[in-house]
């Protein structure tokens, strides 16, 4: 099939680091055009050498077909409607929203033009994230009683756009598309309760280590995010008859590095071991797929949405 045109809107260091590498190894999908307001960064991400010093201008072009944008999070709903606007698909960074209100906004605009819009939650695409879900829904470990996810990372630069409120900066936006979402969708969104949580606050006012606590369908959950605490990652679920549990320090952050997730049923502990890929590529290849009219996973809006709503409800404790 003919290559989907991609435009990147921003070409900062996700973009350089993550869905660069992932297109330019793809068969189904290619970088067309980079925009930046930095010419030179710009160029360092567009094998063609095409770019645009404005992201209207990338969006008026109209060989591009799909926009990748992995602007400051505060960015990320103005910069998606424009572009579904004009006609484009398109992939956003984490997370899609500042709330769910501007979310359900994007998604208006996304039904109205008939295109693709998705939240780049490129873990979701991993192997050993979807067989934790299968495994998980085998019903082999019993009904969940206790789901513990944590990612963690220090040495917060003071610059960095993470610590500006208006950016959207903090913790939970960074860090919790990850680990505070987890026993969302492992437990396929059941009804969550007794909300809580413990905050450090960074000295410029974004949230800097959130715990977080909540009961979801039979489980008691127990999350935590933090932009300055020793780097710490793990995701594991106990229940009635055994656990399942992503080792190795690298539960949400798995790319182009072979991976292990820890079975334990009845006492007797078991491994299963994953290649190295680039989920960044399987997620963008599925997209890219779906452009085309063939087949491929798309994480539903129904998500993001949910995801934004409880996050919403997190933000709410911070000021009770």
């Amino acid at each position: 099939m003919e290559k989907v045109r991609w435009g990147f809107i921003g070409a900062g260091n996700i973009a350089k680091k993550a869905l660069y590498p992932a297109l330019m190894k793809s068969e189904v999908a290619e970088i067309y055009a980079v925009a930046a307001r930095d010419e030179t960064r710009a160029k360092e991400l567009s094998p063609s050498g095409k770019t645009y010093g404005t992201y209207e201008e990338l969006l008026a072009d109209p060989l591009v077909e799909a926009v990748y944008i992995s602007l400051p999070n505060s960015l990320h709903i103005p910069w998606s409607i424009k572009a579904m606007q004009a006609g484009k698909h398109v992939l956003c960074e984490k997370p899609l929203a500042m709330n769910a209100d501007e979310l359900q906004n994007a998604i208006d605009v996304k039904e109205e033009k008939g295109v693709y819009f998705m939240e780049a939650s490129w873990n979701r695409w991993h192997p050993r994230t979807i067989r934790f879900k299968e495994l998980y829904d085998s019903g082999v470990i019993g009904e969940a009683k206790s789901i513990r996810s944590c990612f963690t990372y220090d040495g917060l630069p003071m610059d960095s756009i993470q610590t500006e409120p208006e950016l959207g900066g903090g913790g939970t936006y960074d860090l919790g598309s990850y680990s505070l979402v987890a026993p969302l969708w492992l437990m396929d969104f059941a009804e969550h309760d007794d909300v809580e949580t413990e905050v450090t606050w960074h000295s410029k006012g974004t949230d800097e280590t959130v715990r977080t606590t909540f009961t979801i369908g039979s489980a008691t959950a127990e999350t935590v995010t933090s932009m300055n605490t020793p780097e710490t990652l793990y995701f594991d679920v106990t229940g009635e008859f055994g656990s399942l549990s992503m080792p190795g320090n690298q539960a949400f952050n798995s790319h182009n590095e072979a991976s292990v997730l820890e079975i334990t049923i009845n006492g007797e502990k078991s491994f299963e071991n994953f290649e190295a890929c680039d989920p960044y590529q399987l997620m963008a290849d599925a997209f890219s797929r779906r452009i085309r009219g063939q087949e491929g996973w798309l994480m539903p809006l129904s998500e993001s949405l949910a995801f934004s709503v409880f996050f919403d409800e997190v933000f709410e404790t911070f000021r009770n």
